[in-house]
């Protein structure tokens, strides 16, 4: 825990008399309620699947996600990226380096190596792409519309039956 989080715990009980809201570890949520990927001021670099591949590469001299590196922010929840280390002038990420989720329980087990990055991470997924995303989305829908077509197709054959002897009847008057 950084000096600027304790404080704000001691002055928030003093204030208030009660500790602030607490995560599932007990932790203050001021601190631990959000999640480092998040704020993280590479996070665009993610959502645009720009990856540091090497470091000094191209990718990591632009600043760009950390995530393949072994970054482990979208996993770990902590105010690094809003508080910084060193009286808020950087922090890990921000000198190049990926958070080695050290704000987690049990992290040297969990989040170990630190240079291999988390097999899996929530969402949609990190390799996916806005094209990927919307072919499925796309091919999900054309089957769901179809399902949707033969269902009334067969939920309504006597109706289309009755309008079909009832055109031909009128085409056999008419002739």
């Amino acid at each position: 825990m950084n000096c600027d989080n304790l404080t704000a715990l001691v002055v928030h009980y003093l204030v208030f008399g009660s500790l602030p809201a607490v995560d599932k570890h007990l932790r203050p949520k001021f601190a631990y309620g959000k999640r480092i990927h998040d704020n993280c001021e590479r996070r665009g670099h993610f959502d645009a699947g720009q990856y540091v591949e090497k470091w000094g590469d191209e990718g990591h001299r632009l600043g760009w996600c950390l995530y393949k590196m072994g970054c482990k922010g979208p996993e770990t929840f902590h105010n690094c990226p809003t508080l910084r280390f060193n009286d808020g002038l950087s922090w890990p990420v921000m000198a190049g380096h990926g958070c080695v989720g050290c704000a987690e329980p049990g992290f040297m087990d969990t989040m170990a190596p630190f240079y291999r990055r988390l097999p899996a991470v929530p969402g949609f997924g990190v390799e996916s792409t806005a094209t990927k995303l919307g072919l499925k989305v796309l091919g999900v829908s054309a089957a769901v519309f179809g399902v949707h077509g033969i269902i009334n197709l067969f939920r309504n054959r006597n109706v289309i039956g009755e309008v079909e002897s009832e055109h031909l009847d009128n085409e056999n008057r008419e002739s």
